[in-house]
């Protein structure tokens, strides 16, 4: 499979959200996807994804150690 974040990959990834149970809506700018105790922000659906999928993979230790940043920014300069 190929997949690119585009424009025509924003609805479906509303319709992922919805149906991993969560409840979303739009403030101003910004989408929030909420279920349970847990919320979400960003800028589109495609990005919710992303950030849930942090939350779920890395859970509440979700930030990157100094050397998990080093070896990023070695991996990926500029």
């Amino acid at each position: 499979m190929r997949l690119a974040a585009a424009g025509n990959l924003l609805t479906p990834a509303y319709l992922t959200l919805l149906a991993k149970g969560f409840a979303v809506r739009s403030e101003g700018e910004l989408m929030i996807a909420e279920k349970g105790a847990d919320l979400f922000l960003a800028y589109d659906p495609i990005e919710l994804l992303g950030v849930i999928a942090v939350a779920e993979v890395r859970g509440e230790d979700w930030q990157a150690s100094d050397e998990e940043i080093k070896d990023f920014m070695e991996r990926f300069p500029n």
